[in-house]
């Protein structure tokens, strides 16, 4: 149940209104970049249904800060956000800022994260706290929204997959979804008018119009945004590069793998999409099927395996409920050519298909050795591999930079540098691949 919104003082529910600065954003060709900036980072995202607005990254910048101070912020420094953010995210329908004064103390309490305007049929996100940035993921299910111009946003779709024993056999039924998700970085004191709904629709018997939000599913995961304490941070070890097998099962014999296949980069280090807070930070996302094979990045031991289902139930796609449920698994660094005693590191598969880990907790593995396959389980707009690296395995832990080892172009060539991928670039043991040209397959 969603709350009702605080009443203005003079007993009016306080509407939303439309944003007045609406710039045209520049057209991109992905195609002609072999990086992308955040704008295509931004339209990728969007084509699978995943609209991003990271208001609060358009607030100017202050010489000397190296890390956001949210009770910092001016009146100057709103005014500066919300008209550089519509510049950058015009389908929103508009920022505001939100003033206690027009609303009766007792009445800010029951402001709802996610307000429903049932008159304009305007929904809008809503932070009031004075000094705390937050993250928010926002689903609206089974109907079209509409930008600011009335044109619809690009819906994705959410899966879930139910598995059930009888007797001696499993069965399995998957449900998808449409859906449409919101994923806007809020600043405090701030009203993001995110979305209206596209008229004349009906509900699922086709008959009975949508004239309120309360017949529609909608959920959120709304978060405290958790800056990364030290960005700049980066383990010397390099990793081997995942996509690339170097070792089979058996007796340590060389296994012919194809090396010269590409993964495209599509959300790298602060990344628009989820990569922008300090669990995540860091991370590296490669597009790739289901089902592709996943070698051991590192020499180390298995500490954590994910890979069953989760009381029968496994889900996909953009749902915000599916950032709580994914498969992973995690491997400690035990290598002689760096002390990880002093210096741990701990790397990261998480999306991994169900029942694809080849390794358990406690096995030792080698650069190059299977361990798993790629999946799309969680929150996972398309299927790829996203690789973390920790210098701890608690909970909490911040991610670190890490680097790939770039094997090199031409055979004894040792010249050639570690890399780190950039998003939108096609990557593979050599590093990055210009004008790669994918084959249907990936």
């Amino acid at each position: 149940m969603t709350k009702s919104k605080g009443k203005k003082k003079g007993g009016k529910n306080k509407k939303s209104s439309k944003g007045k600065v609406h710039v045209t954003s520049v057209s991109t060709n992905k195609q002609q970049h072999s990086i992308w900036s955040a704008s295509d980072e931004c339209e990728h995202y969007a084509e699978l249904g995943c609209h991003i607005a990271n208001i609060a990254r358009c607030r100017p910048s202050h010489k000397g800060s190296t890390t956001p101070s949210p009770s910092s912020y001016t009146c100057s420094d709103f005014r500066y956000m919300y008209e550089h953010a519509m510049q950058i995210y015009p389908w929103l329908l508009g920022i505001e800022r939100f003033d206690s004064s027009d609303y009766h103390p007792e009445d800010i309490d029951f402001i709802p994260d996610v307000a429903m305007d049932d008159d304009e049929m305007i929904l809008t996100l809503t932070n009031v706290t004075p000094n705390t940035t937050k993250i928010c993921y926002v689903t609206v299910y089974d109907v079209n929204v509409c930008d600011v111009d009335g044109n619809v946003l690009n819906s994705g779709v959410s899966s879930t997959t139910t598995s059930v024993r009888d007797g001696g056999s499993d069965s399995t039924t998957t449900k998808e979804r449409q859906c449409t998700t919101f994923i806007i970085l809020c600043p405090p004191q701030t009203f993001a008018h995110l979305c209206s709904l596209a008229p004349n629709q009906t509900q699922d018997d086709n008959t009975t119009p949508i004239t309120s939000w309360s017949q529609i599913d909608i959920e959120s995961d709304i978060q405290p945004w958790s800056f990364h304490p030290k960005i700049d941070g980066e383990h010397t070890y390099k990793l081997h590069f995942p996509f690339h097998g170097l070792i089979s099962e058996e007796e340590g014999a060389l296994e012919v793998v194809d090396t010269t296949t590409a993964y495209q980069c599509t959300q790298s280090c602060d990344g628009q999409l989820t990569h922008f807070f300090h669990g995540n930070y860091h991370a590296i996302d490669f597009a790739c099927p289901v089902g592709t094979p996943l070698y051991s990045p590192v020499n180390g031991v298995i500490v954590d395996v994910k890979d069953s289902i989760t009381d029968g139930i496994e889900v996909s796609g953009i749902a915000a409920s599916n950032m709580f449920q994914w498969n992973s698994i995690m491997i400690r660094v035990q290598d002689e050519s760096v002390d990880t005693t002093t210096d741990p590191l701990y790397v990261e598969f998480v999306h991994i298909q169900t029942d694809s880990c080849v390794v358990q907790v406690h096995d030792k593995v080698k650069k190059g050795q299977l361990i798993c396959r790629s999946g799309s389980v969680g929150f996972s707009p398309e299927p790829h591999l996203h690789l973390a690296a920790y210098r701890s395995n608690g909970d909490d832990a911040a991610t670190v930079r890490v680097r790939f080892d770039c094997i090199g172009r031409s055979e004894g060539d040792a010249t050639a540098e570690p890399f780190l991928p950039q998003t939108g670039g096609w990557y593979n043991q050599n590093g990055l691949v210009s004008n790669y040209t994918p084959s249907t397959n990936i």
